[in-house]
């Protein structure tokens, strides 16, 4: 008996899916939590009562960035049916704090995992590169090494929230200018 029996196909029928009940899974079915702050509060909970905050900080310990870890966290809670996709987007920065303050309190050097350089390259190299010259790869190595000499480093990181004041940032984490408990909001050396 061979074995893959042409005749007798294995895979799916097409449109069964349509007639599986939806129900079956988490995350076809409304999400169990809505509100930011009881999101926050289930994450914390979780890091900070179960053997998985051991793991997600092992995960740093090892060079994994905050940003990745965060991310395990959000789509395993989407897979869970916690939150839906909008809404993890939504915690993603409030999450990834809850990942750095608890990594701070075990002495975890960690990376955010958010710097990344881009280089551009000319459409001149491009055309080069396309028609099939052979100086065209030199030419690239080039333009790319010059964006490197001359590209301005910033120190600070950059980014979305570099943007706004700190008081901007505060309100955007959800932080509330009479708290009792302000955030440590330094930067931090890598």
């Amino acid at each position: 008996m061979p074995l893959l029996d042409p005749s007798r196909p294995s895979g799916p029928i097409p449109g069964e899916n349509f007639t599986s009940d939806e129900r079956n899974y988490p995350w076809h079915r409304p999400p169990d939590i809505t509100n930011i702050d009881e999101a926050i509060d289930y994450v914390s909970n979780v890091l900070t009562t179960t053997d998985d905050g051991f793991q997600y900080m092992a995960f740093l310990e090892a060079g994994i960035s905050v940003a990745a870890v965060t991310d395990m966290i959000l789509t395993i809670g989407i897979a869970d049916g916690k939150w839906s996709i909008d809404f993890a987007i939504l915690i993603a920065g409030p999450v990834a704090r809850v990942v750095t303050i608890m990594a701070k309190s075990y002495d975890i050097k960690y990376e955010m995992g958010t710097d990344t350089t881009r280089s551009f390259v000319s459409a001149e190299a491009i055309k080069k590169f396309a028609q099939g010259q052979d100086e065209a790869s030199d030419a690239v190595a080039e333009e790319i090494q010059d964006i490197k000499d001359t590209a301005p480093v910033e120190e600070t990181g950059g980014g979305l929230m570099s943007m706004a004041s700190e008081d901007e940032q505060n309100a955007m984490l959800g932080y509330g200018i009479g708290d009792d408990v302000e955030p440590d909001m330094e930067e931090e050396e890598v």
